[in-house]
């Protein structure tokens, strides 16, 4: 008998317990496909009735979260994507036990979430760090929100309101037909893979109209070398080592920039959202951000938009890339215009980037072009250059700030030329400085240096050449890499360890090569950042989220 009524009461306790685990699902936003046994922790999860609402799974419970209008959610690629290549689209609902990323698999690839899986920011960042729950992603977003995405379902006190934001209908960007059409046709070749020929376009094209100022054949040559009496923030800056405003270095923000040169392709897309997946804050509570300088050869415009929307800065990068390298240096200003401004009219065209978000260029090889190059850039509107190499050939020195092209640059601050000649005032620079290897000697960019046998070596290699701007005058600091440096699995490794002691840091900030142009314009103490609009959490994709 009293086995009997045991039985009975361990039945009932057990139905209550499954009824209690359902009304908790429901309740965290109609996850009812997935019980707690498949909530781990920081994982994603689709939703089988609509593909552009996915979970994530904090503290043992389900969050719904929306991707933006018109993108469909990726569990693979862990981000927003083109509905055609988001694997959540048109699954089927689970019947077995789901794995961590809710794919509809029950083997756990535990190999897998070492390399992909959104992992917790509790954990221990770095060398001696102590995690606590006030430092989970959670409590660093809290009144700030994130761009792409947001959830539902969360207290106040956990996350802004966002009653105040509307979703438009998303529309891929469709340009005006160019003004001047292409002189001759473009070569025909056999090879489907060869590079897209360079579009032609009109220096007074709507896409270049945003920005005011006079061909670079009608420039007023500005008198006498550069000084702070004739050359004042925000239009224009000097070339040197000097902290903008005379800030003291301790109210400085210590600037990232993490970038990446040549074409966007699948192979190169996870890295890009393993680095920046949601959950890395700066310490305003807004997402880390980094650019990509996208050449045309190779690219899937279709994997642009969505980096785009996830915050990064897309830049020109060339349509060809094209080889030797030596042909950069003499090609010409029509050369110039239809590479770099042809690049700029593929993102705008083919990926939908609006044009006045494309704000960059960055030389292949970065081998200048004199004033063919600059010229080039300052009819086709580029609010910045990125290819200027200086730095001393042994470690040493003192960093450079970005400066203006208001007057012609020395041979300290243009090391690899053809330098130019002529003045390009209000169009900036963002110097390339050297970066130097563990056996001290120098390298352009950081998968240029000498190989290293692990990713402890790798990651000392970063601090390292971190330490130099961050124990210095705190000029930005540029991590400028390629993906294929990733071919080398420790680099990865390495570089997200890299991301995460950065964040251990209250004075350091991942932007964006934009966003330290807005910070030169306007030097703001790192304790009046939060105020500082441009570094906003609303800055990445703005055509997504907007304001009413």
């Amino acid at each position: 008998m009293f086995v009997m009524k045991m039985h009975q009461l361990t039945t009932i306790s057990l139905v209550l317990a499954i009824a209690v685990n359902c009304v908790m699902a429901e309740d965290e936003g109609g996850e009812d496909y997935y019980g707690e046994e498949t909530c781990e922790n920081e994982s994603f999860y689709c939703d089988y009735d609509d593909a552009s609402i996915f979970y994530r799974c904090i503290d043992g419970n389900f969050h719904t979260f929306h991707c933006p209008s018109g993108l469909h959610f990726s569990s693979s690629m862990q981000t927003c994507d083109w509905p055609h290549l988001a694997d959540c689209s048109n699954k089927e609902e689970p019947t077995e036990d789901v794995g961590g990323h809710g794919n509809g698999e029950s083997v756990h690839n535990e190999e897998d979430d070492k390399h992909n899986s959104v992992q917790s920011e509790d954990q221990v960042v770095d060398e001696g760090a102590e995690s606590t729950g006030e430092s989970s992603w959670i409590s660093q977003a809290a009144a700030s929100g994130k761009s792409w995405w947001r959830p539902t379902g969360l207290t106040s006190d956990q996350w802004q309101d966002v009653s105040t934001i509307k979703k438009p209908v998303f529309l891929p960007h469709k340009p005006d037909k160019p003004k001047s059409e292409p002189e001759s046709e473009p070569q025909k070749s056999d090879d489907e893979e060869s590079p897209p020929a360079p579009i032609q376009v009109s220096s007074t094209s709507s896409h270049s109209a945003s920005i005011e100022r006079p061909s670079s054949s009608s420039v007023h040559w500005n008198e006498g070398s550069c000084s702070s009496s004739n050359c004042q923030l925000p239009t224009c800056y000097c070339a040197g080592t000097e902290i903008p405003k005379g800030l003291p270095v301790s109210s400085v923000p210590q600037m990232v920039m993490i970038t990446f040169d040549d074409e966007v392709s699948a192979a190169f897309y996870g890295y890009y959202q393993r680095l920046f997946r949601p959950g890395r804050y700066n310490p305003n509570g807004c997402p880390v951000r980094g650019g990509l300088y996208v050449s045309g050869s190779g690219t899937e415009y279709d994997l642009v938009y969505p980096l785009y929307a996830m915050g990064m800065e897309i830049a020109s990068h060339t349509v060809s890339h094209r080889f030797p390298h030596t042909w950069w240096a003499t090609a010409t200003y029509d050369d110039y215009f239809e590479e770099a401004s042809g690049q700029k009219e593929n993102l705008i065209t083919r990926a939908g980037i609006p044009s006045e978000a494309i704000k960059g260029f960055r030389v292949p090889f970065l081998q200048l072009g004199s004033d063919n190059m600059y010229s080039a850039l300052y009819d086709s509107k580029f609010v910045y250059d990125t290819s200027m190499f200086t730095g001393n050939e042994w470690e040493g020195g003192t960093p450079v700030w970005p400066f203006t092209l208001d007057y012609v640059p020395s041979s300290a601050y243009c090391q690899h030329g053809p330098c130019p000649k002529k003045q390009y005032p209000g169009m900036w620079e963002i110097p390339v400085q050297r970066w130097y290897g563990l056996d001290g000697h120098s390298c352009a960019m950081p998968d240029g240096c000498s190989s290293t046998s692990d990713a402890e070596e790798t990651l000392e290699y970063l601090k390292s050449n971190f330490r130099r701007f961050y124990n210095s005058n705190r000029a930005p600091f540029g991590v400028f890499i390629h993906a294929r440096w990733f071919s080398t699995e420790h680099n990865l490794d390495a570089l997200d360890r890299f991301i995460d002691y950065l964040l251990t840091v209250d004075d350091v900030y991942l932007v964006t090569p934009s966003q330290v142009i807005e910070w030169m314009k306007k030097p703001t103490p790192v304790h009046e950042i939060n105020g500082f609009g441009p570094w906003s959490c609303q800055g990445a994709a703005k055509d997504i989220w907007q304001e009413k």
